[in-house]
């Protein structure tokens, strides 16, 4: 069986030797063989795409540096930049265009479409996610390579603005290709956006600057855990916020072990990323997993031993909020390590912290070279995608599905079975309650009074860390 080859964003170009200064052309932009921007017959557009040189020198530094969507929910986000409004996930009616100033400011950033005068064309929007990149319109979505997408806008880039300095010399002309050339943002202004919110001067100390406190001197573009933990950590009080940075920077710098790379190597090779839907992904490389680290079916798992031989180290603190369960590092100055709180809404009770480490363990095998690169906050403001991955990965890891349906079909009275599935596997009564609920084939065969306690199970938390 053949593999299709990667889909990556493609922007066909052939100029015309009239009106270069404008960058007249015909353009059709595709993801694969998917158009984007095409005629009604999937040809090029004939248009002066000097438009689009300019949005990309207005909007590089947020394609290259945001990561803030001004919607949290994955499936908001993704509607906001397929269509450039939000569709409410409960109404067929559209919102407006502009629900808000924040909303309007992201739009005009994201997508390139805005840019175009006198032309209506689909969205394409962008937005990074780690070493990945969100790419989006109407009639298609995907998540592409970061550094392989941002090659391409670069390279468009230079050819209009290489062709349109062959034009007549014309004062548009002119500012645009300056514009492309003085693209990039100083270094504290790239640092200001990938922070993403306004309150950072609160939380640097008097004396330090942006680079300082985040250790992004002579950094590689991408490698401040403590940047990233505290872009994710920028709703919570400024006291926990400035604790997780100083426990991240207390991480010695250990670097992953050999084992850590070859594992994590197999388990990207074994669960392509984002070739299947999160829950999906999970469960099958938990079941992976458990293979790899020798657990048999009915084994009770200890993602806190496994950890320790992948060469990662596990510390507890208090971080004096429960809105948080844990703080993930591996950017190769501090770490790789886990930082438990003990405070954590789940991570306050042992079941809690095995599922928060098994939610880690998932992270740290499969998402170090995607989504997550540096950091990661565990009930903080993290890509949805890798968390519901994480969250499925978890659940099996702990309490493989295949048992759930095998006890429960054996049973004779389903509750006493349910209490001794969580006295054996340490799991929670949350944890429990999911795995069988989406084992629709015993679940189903529960009485109703049986459904209706279970589902009381999964209704308690305020985040739940399963879903």
């Amino acid at each position: 069986m053949s593999l299709r080859p990667p889909e990556r964003l493609q922007f066909d170009l052939e100029f015309s030797e009239q009106q270069k200064s404008l960058g007249l052309g015909a353009l059709r932009v595709r993801i694969g063989e998917t158009p984007i921007w095409s005629n009604e017959e999937g040809r090029a557009l004939d248009w002066t795409w000097i438009d689009l040189l300019e949005q990309l020198a207005r909007s590089w530094a947020f394609l290259k540096y945001d990561e803030t969507s001004p919607l949290r929910a994955k499936d908001s986000m993704l509607s906001l930049m397929s269509r450039g409004h939000v569709v409410a996930a409960d109404s067929d009616i559209e919102s407006g265009p502009e629900v808000s100033r924040e909303t309007y400011i992201f739009v005009r950033r994201h997508n390139l479409a805005t840019g175009i005068e006198g032309l209506y064309l689909p969205t394409l929007s962008l937005l990074r996610e780690g070493w990945k990149m969100w790419v989006a319109s109407l009639n298609v979505t995907r998540l592409l390579d970061f550094r392989e997408t941002m090659q391409t806008l670069e390279e468009l880039g230079d050819r209009l603005a290489n062709h349109i300095a062959l034009g007549e010399p014309q004062e548009r002309s002119r500012l645009a290709n300056a514009a492309w050339r003085n693209r990039e943002p100083t270094t504290e202004a790239a640092l200001q956006i990938m922070l993403g919110f306004p309150s950072w001067t609160e939380l640097v100390p008097n004396g330090e600057t942006l680079s300082s406190y985040f250790e992004t001197n002579n950094d590689e573009e991408y490698g401040s855990g403590l940047l990233i933990a505290a872009r994710m950590s920028a709703a919570l009080p400024l006291a926990t916020q400035r604790k997780i940075i100083e426990l991240v920077r207390a991480l010695p710098a250990s670097g992953p072990s050999d084992l850590l790379k070859n594992v994590s190597e197999e388990a990207e090779a074994a669960v392509p990323n984002y070739v299947r839907r999160p829950h999906e992904q999970g469960a099958v490389l938990a079941q992976w997993a458990r293979k790899k680290f020798g657990l048999g079916t009915d084994a009770k798992a200890e993602p806190a031993d496994v950890l320790k031989r992948l060469g990662i180290d596990v510390k507890q603190h208090k971080l004096g909020c429960d809105l948080i369960d844990a703080v993930g590092s591996w950017d190769g100055r501090h770490g790789p390590a886990v930082i438990v709180n003990l405070e954590g809404e789940h991570a306050q009770s042992v079941p809690g912290r095995r599922a928060t480490l098994a939610h880690e363990l998932c992270h740290i095998l499969v998402d170090r070279n995607g989504s997550l690169p540096a950091s990661e906050v565990l009930g903080g403001n993290v890509p949805r995608q890798p968390e519901q991955r994480a969250n499925a990965f978890a659940a099996e890891f702990l309490l493989p599905k295949s048992i759930v349906v095998s006890r429960l079909r054996a049973a004779t009275d389903a509750m006493e079975s349910i209490e001794e599935i969580l006295k054996q596997f340490g799991v929670s009564r949350e944890l429990a309650a999911w795995q069988i609920i989406n084992a629709a084939t015993v679940f189903s065969t529960l009485s109703s009074s049986e459904k209706s306690e279970l589902r009381s199970w999964t209704s308690g938390a305020r985040n739940s860390m399963f879903f």
